[in-house]
């Protein structure tokens, strides 16, 4: 699978993972509003949404470090493997508080699948969370993407 050269949300979730400090009430709130915007509009991903992550990451010095520094570890791969996505009993399980789920209007013809989509999933569902940063803890898919990371990197 080749993946889309901006690998802006596997970094910030890296990121997010690796944080030892809360966020604050003011990042958590903005961090809300990014998931809402990208669970609703994802395709204004480059000309707003990234925008506003990239401004709640380079606020925080330990997030916006360890951001660039999987940032950096992420420019030199070009493929990365379909199993290191998350699935959707993994980004289910991240969800701490079951939503009951009610279909108003029409109903997708499709699901959201694909390596852009759930990322997107996984941000939406951290986010929205009380303590996202003690969430994202528990993603098991990037601790499998940390190893592959040191691998590649230790192999190149």
């Amino acid at each position: 699978m080749t993946t889309n050269n901006d690998n802006t949300i596997i970094a910030f979730l890296l990121a997010l993972q690796d944080l030892n400090t809360s966020l604050s009430t003011q990042d958590k709130q903005k961090l809300k509003e990014v998931a809402k915007q990208l669970d609703t509009q994802p395709k204004a991903w480059e000309t707003y949404i990234k925008e506003r992550l990239l401004n709640i990451i380079f606020a925080n010095t330990e997030l916006n470090q360890s951001y660039k520094f999987y940032q950096s570890k992420l420019e030199k791969i070009e493929e990365i493997p379909d199993d290191l996505l998350p699935t959707i009993d993994e980004i289910s399980s991240l969800n701490p508080h079951e939503k009951v789920v009610i279909t108003k209007g029409f109903k997708q013809k499709s699901e959201a699948i694909g390596y852009e989509s759930q990322l997107n999933n996984v941000v939406i569902t951290i986010s929205n969370a009380e303590k996202p940063e003690e969430i994202v803890k528990k993603a098991k898919f990037l601790e499998k993407l940390k190893q592959y990371l040191a691998q590649f990197n230790s192999a190149n």
